[in-house]
């Protein structure tokens, strides 16, 4: 693995992974805090669409399934506020439209299409440079985003209505949170896919979640399972020519499963850490 950092492509897919880490740290903390992971998985699905419109027009796929997501994001977050129906109904809407608007553009699109389908999966392996530049600002702007609204968006997280009686925004908040899940879901669709994007957006802060008791701590801790569960991914698919979104996935499963009380020795750190920033 040591040897293969030489190659250019691994050194890509390396240095994605480390920033897909920092998105998992923050936008992945506070899905699982507000528990909108099904919302997650309902804008990542619809920004295939975007992806679709881009070959179908000639463009940056990453850049129009950006936009496409975002406008996903603000269209359920103004269905959410001002339309009477089920939360889970206008997500499988939306999730079913922008997928199947996808198919039908890549169907349109004349010429060869393959590498359409290959955001379904993802490929953290075939990253080009040339995409880095946008990972890097997509991870700084969300990083800037919370370190500048952390307060109102603990409060919005922990206890909606004391956001509502100190007269904070939360509207707008809920509206700029799923963009943030909308911009995330650029970064990390090419490392896992499409179809795998959700899991990736919950397991690694849900592992964390489990050693820490603050919105900060779980972040930062998040960060650090993002790196572990990628690169280590990202090893078992190049030492055992797998594919890399699903070698990714399956270990943050496993991560879990050990965070969660795989072992005692592990369930006595967890017990301890838990106390000390009780």
């Amino acid at each position: 693995m040591i040897e293969a950092l030489r190659l250019e492509f691994m050194q890509n897919a390396v240095i994605a992974a480390v920033l897909a880490s920092v998105v998992l740290g923050v936008v992945g903390s506070l899905v699982v805090v507000n528990r909108e992971v099904l919302v997650g998985g309902g804008i990542a699905h619809a920004s295939y669409g975007g992806v679709g419109l881009g070959f179908l027009l000639g463009l940056d796929p990453s850049v129009t399934a950006m936009l496409f997501g975002v406008l996903a994001a603000v269209i359920m977050g103004v269905l959410r506020r001002y339309v009477r129906q089920r939360n889970d109904t206008l997500i499988g809407m939306l999730w079913a439209v922008g997928m199947s608007l996808g198919v039908v553009f890549v169907q349109l699109t004349p010429g060869y299409t393959a590498n359409a389908r290959s955001f379904l999966f993802g490929s953290l392996l075939s990253i080009p440079r040339g995409d880095l530049p946008l990972l890097g600002a997509v991870a700084l702007v969300l990083v800037g985003f919370v370190v500048l609204y952390y307060r109102p968006l603990l409060a919005h997280s922990f206890d909606r209505d004391f956001a509502l009686s100190r007269n904070l925004p939360v509207f707008p908040l809920e509206l700029v949170l799923l963009a943030a899940i909308a911009l995330a879901v650029v970064v990390l669709i090419q490392l896992v896919g499409v179809v795998l994007l959700i899991a990736l957006l919950t397991i690694p802060a849900a592992t964390a979640g489990l050693f820490t008791r603050t919105l900060a701590t779980m972040m930062t801790a998040t960060v650090l399972v993002g790196v572990v569960v990628t690169l280590g991914g990202l090893s078992a698919s190049y030492t055992f020519d797998l594919p890399s979104g699903p070698a990714i996935v399956l270990s943050a499963c496993a991560l879990f499963t050990l965070g969660r009380g795989g072992f005692p020795t592990l369930r006595a750190v967890r017990r301890r850490l838990r106390s000390r920033t009780a």
